[in-house]
């Protein structure tokens, strides 16, 4: 059992409820207390909160702006992918191709909560699913706020590399089993 993680905290909360009655109340608010005061909150919980906060805060002020202030957030989310490229390429170590684009993708897609994996890859194309989100499920959410928040992985990628291009075919926000994203090298000439 582990102890500080969640499972093991709600098994021995349970337990002393159970077997102490109010008494376990009065202990298991001090246990909270004692995990709250000397910073023993799991990681993977904090992250989940704030993660999932962060696409609640989205989709209230997404919700708040009319359809041309929504085109700035659109501008303003791409802006901030094409200027984290440059950083997450050096964190990472990744090369500026194909195969790097879509790391730094899955990389930014696991931070924000996003399940995914390379599903198919050759040297002109990868496609990738999502299969997980913390917020698909959420009340009000939909596939426009998806298409939005799409714009920072639109901007990473032409930060990467310019000649790869990004193409959201599936949404599990349009009842999609999978978010399906293609990465695809197109030639400068085509661009």
């Amino acid at each position: 059992m582990d102890i500080f993680g969640i499972k093991g905290y709600l098994s021995i909360s349970y337990e002393i409820n159970l077997e102490m009655g109010d008494e376990g109340m009065k202990l298991r608010s001090k246990l909270i207390e004692f995990m709250v005061k000397h910073d023993m909150i799991p990681a993977r919980i904090r992250w989940k909160k704030s993660a999932s906060g962060v696409g609640r805060l989205f989709k209230d002020v997404f919700n708040m702006l009319n359809k041309e202030d929504k085109k700035k957030l659109g501008k303003l989310m791409y802006d901030w992918g094409v200027n984290h490229a440059d950083e997450i390429v050096k964190v990472l170590k990744i090369e500026r191709n194909l195969h790097g684009c879509a790391v730094a993708l899955m990389a930014m897609n696991c931070i924000f909560g996003i399940k995914s994996r390379i599903v198919k890859e050759d040297n002109d194309e990868i496609i990738i699913h999502a299969t997980k989100c913390l917020w698909k499920d959420k009340k009000g959410w939909t596939p426009e706020m998806c298409a939005s928040i799409e714009k920072y992985d639109i901007g990473l990628i032409d930060g990467i590399n310019k000649n790869v291009k990004y193409y959201c075919t599936k949404r599990r926000s349009m009842g999609d089993k999978v978010c399906e994203v293609i990465l695809r090298y197109q030639s400068e000439s085509l661009s």
